[in-house]
């Protein structure tokens, strides 16, 4: 391993180094008088690198910053703004704070006279933060000359002292209403299986809008559909689409907060509305039997189990006459590889159409997350697959399940502190320890879950890597096909039972027909030519 400054010069090397488990922990003094800037380590013979910054940084006696509030929009008539200042080890300061907001004409940099600016003053409360209310009605939210931004300024004065530190920011003016987007929708449909989905309508602030009405407009064959929804408690409304009129057509599904300039000429407004849009296509199959998985709508916690509900049609012109019994078969994979299979066996009877259903139980660990999916086919006596698969969506888990608190909430400056962590047996503990005012300064470097799991990408992937992928060569050739012409696959993409195994990851070895035959491309033979 080396180590260079930013200059490049290496200023020291470890040789030879034998992790123990895995790991090697090393350490470096660095100098007094150092040159200021980032830092590089590699291990040469890996190719591999890692960088840090050095930096010299006054800290001031506390900061004043303003908090949470980036954006209005044109619809609200008042905000309130947030403004606090806290001393570097977080304790409230206390004094008086005065904030200016001004929309300017054109740039917050100009000083024209065309400027619109209030002045709010008073005194920190005992959080050390100054929230005023703002009405909106003295600035320009609808479009003009002014800027589509608010410039603020703001000042504390500490009680007792005189010291004064001030700050800027500048408030963002959006004139969007509300919006609408799609939860658990997936990207295809099984002909005769029900298409379930969910839209929610979200407001400005992206809280969901409960008991209003939102639209869905559902497009195919040239056909326009338009359902009406009332959103619950969270602004969420479900739908249940009959999926047997779409005759296997490509569909496509608009969520909408209002129908008014889809049904007559739209006219210029203030205010923005943003739609969900959504694309389906439909699942080649090869049985007049289907299954349904229902998906688990939100986000699920570690180590509970779950139950998943699976319904099935079955019609006897796949089962035929002799059968008596038909087994489901389904596989759950996670970032681990496959982690459950099973097996559900169901009596048939003597009627044309037998429905049914049965339920799966879950319990997703570590192993599962971030993103596991379930597949679940039968396979009948005529050779047909039929098959559904879906993917839930998981909390982060972790195996170590690590603890950490401070017992005592408050300490004296220079004053000993315990620290108690708890982990699972045989795990490999690491305590971070960053004075809060360089955290500050890079807030995204903190260690959390999502960043975690964002080291492993792999976590998150579907499909086949590039090396193992399917090569699609084989087609079949149409009636026209005359001794003439030649045959190149055409691939107008379906999706078929193959491609539910292969965005698992799973690969499929079966002589089964699972997947949708590409049709022939004709082109005339044509002689190479030498130019």
């Amino acid at each position: 391993l080396g180590l260079q400054d930013p200059n490049q010069n290496r200023i020291g090397q470890w040789l030879d180094v034998r992790p123990k488990q895995g790991i090697a922990d090393l350490s470096f003094k660095l100098a007094d008088e150092l040159s200021l800037g980032t830092y590089t380590i590699s291990v040469v013979n890996l190719k591999v690198s890692l960088t840090f910054t050095v930096e010299e940084r006054v800290l001031r006696k506390f900061d004043i910053f303003f908090e949470g509030l980036t954006q209005i929009y044109a619809s609200d008539r008042t905000f309130q703004l947030h403004v606090c200042g806290r001393y570097s080890y977080g304790k409230a300061v206390q004094g008086t704070m005065w904030v200016t907001l001004c929309q300017k004409a054109r740039r917050c940099t100009q000083n024209a006279s065309k400027d619109i600016c209030r002045e709010y003053s008073g005194l920190t409360v005992s959080k050390g933060c100054f929230t005023p209310s703002v009405s909106t009605s003295v600035f320009s939210l609808a479009p003009s000359e002014e800027d589509g931004k608010l410039c603020a300024e703001a000042s504390l004065l500490e009680m007792g002292t005189g010291v004064q530190i001030n700050t800027s920011s500048h408030i963002l003016i959006s004139r969007r209403v509300a919006r609408t987007v799609f939860e658990m929708a997936s990207a295809y449909y099984i002909p005769g299986v029900p298409y379930r989905g969910k839209i929610k309508l979200q407001d400005h602030h992206g809280n969901g809008m409960k008991n209003r009405k939102v639209y869905l407009v559902i497009k195919v064959m040239r056909r326009r559909f338009i359902k009406t929804y009332i959103t619950d408690s969270s602004g969420t409304a479900s739908f249940n689409l009959d999926t047997f009129a779409w005759n296997g057509s490509s569909v496509s599904l608009e969520g909408r907060f209002t129908l008014e300039d889809l049904m007559q000429a739209s006219r210029k407004t203030d205010l923005s509305y943003t739609n969900a849009h959504h694309h389906l296509q439909p699942v080649h199959v090869t049985t007049k039997s289907f299954l349904d998985i229902h998906p688990l709508a939100e986000k699920l916690p570690c180590g509970m189990k779950q139950n998943v509900q699976v319904t099935f049609t079955l019609n006897l012109d796949d089962l035929g006459e002799d059968t008596s019994r038909i087994s489901f078969v389904y596989y759950v994979t996670g970032k681990a590889g496959i982690l459950l299979r099973g097996r559900r066996t169901v009596q048939v009877g003597k009627l044309s159409m037998l429905k049914g259903s049965f339920s799966i139980p879950l319990t997703f660990t570590a192993d599962f997350g971030p993103s596991p999916s379930l597949v679940v086919y039968a396979i009948f006596p005529s050779g047909g697959v039929t098959a559904d698969s879906t993917r839930f969506d998981v909390a982060f888990c972790f195996e170590n399940q690590v603890k950490v608190v401070f017992p005592a909430k408050e300490a004296y400056p220079g004053s000993t502190v315990e620290l108690e962590l708890q982990a699972a047996p045989g795990s490999l503990c690491a305590v971070q320890a960053v004075d809060e005012n360089i955290f500050f300064i890079r807030p995204e470097s903190e260690l959390t879950s999502q960043m975690v799991y964002g080291l492993f990408p792999a976590a998150y992937r579907h499909g086949y890597p590039a090396q193992v992928e399917e090569d699609s060569v084989h087609c079949v050739k149409p009636q026209s096909m005359t001794s003439l012409l030649r045959g190149k696959p055409q691939h107008s993409f379906q999706s078929d039972v193959f491609n539910l195994f292969q965005n698992m990851g799973l690969k499929i070895f079966s002589n089964l027909v699972i997947k949708k035959t590409s049709q022939c491309l004709h082109q005339p033979d044509r002689k190479p030519t030498i130019g």
